[in-house]
């Protein structure tokens, strides 16, 4: 009789691990669902550790790598949720940029060998805070209406201020300081702004150097302070330097691309600094 109780108790947890299994399954399931959409629009990889990290999407776009995700958090740092969108250029460009609306606190530094620029869009530039190193290429790439409802688009979703365009050599990033991923359509809106820059972008430096016109590189100063190549961000405390070409990461930046963003560079390890 023993037998029995103990293969009917057996039978009931196994059916109870079944369903528990098969519930967090579904719900995983929903809430990432937008990802998954996404991975399937542009034939991409969704990938997920589970409960807990949250989900990424990959694909090429224009001959870049794109990720789109949110944005790793750093402990004992509080800060809303971010999803990003960035593109690694499969060809460097020589270009810096950076837009953000104008209540967003600036950086402590700008981006290397850039400055304060005007779109000559008076309206455009009451709201808006824009740095380059070429000006020109700025003001091309903000002529364009489509580039400027992109942006529009993008602050649309983001809350007051929860917004950034951010252009190096080796990438782009575009963030919304909002979890996007919550429900369908405001991911792959966020992406479709973001590639329409993305493409405008690539098109404006190319025909830019197709000119003839060199875009000159300011060196950097040593005595300012290191900059992450994923974010732009200033670099203080422990970090990460890419174990080949020695260029300096926030660790949950290296985490979020997957590897080195520096152009030509494939190391996929980081070394603590």
């Amino acid at each position: 009789m023993e037998l029995v109780y103990l293969g009917i108790f057996v039978l009931v947890l196994y059916l109870a691990v079944r369903l528990a299994a098969k519930v967090l399954s579904g719900l995983g399931g929903g809430r990432h669902r937008p990802y998954r959409q996404l991975a399937a629009l542009y034939g991409g990889r969704f990938e997920s550790r589970g409960m807990v990290d949250p989900p990424t999407v990959s694909f090429t776009h224009g001959g870049s790598s794109v990720r789109v995700g949110l944005a790793p958090t750093v402990a004992g740092q509080p800060s809303p949720p971010r999803s990003r969108v960035v593109a690694r250029f499969g060809r460097g460009l020589p270009f810096r940029f950076e837009l953000m609306p104008a209540g967003r606190p600036s950086p402590a530094q700008p981006p290397r060998g850039t400055r304060p620029v005007r779109a000559d869009i008076p309206e455009f530039d009451r709201a808006y805070g824009i740095q380059a190193n070429d000006p020109e290429i700025a003001r091309e790439l903000l002529a364009d209406p489509e580039v400027r409802r992109a942006v529009e688009g993008l602050r649309a979703l983001s809350p007051p201020s929860g917004m950034l365009v951010s252009v190096n050599p080796e990438r782009m990033l575009i963030q919304v300081d909002r979890n996007l991923g919550t429900r369908p359509g405001l991911l792959e809106t966020a992406v479709l702004e973001a590639l329409t820059i993305h493409d405008r972008l690539i098109q404006g430096v190319a025909r830019r150097l197709g000119e003839g016109v060199q875009i000159v590189e300011v060196t950097n100063d040593p005595a300012a302070e290191a900059k992450c190549e994923v974010c732009g961000d200033p670099i203080s405390g422990a970090h990460v330097c890419c174990a080949t070409c020695r260029t300096p990461f926030h660790g949950d930046c290296w985490a979020f691309v997957g590897g080195c963003s520096t152009y030509g560079c494939p190391s996929k390890q980081a070394v603590p600094a």
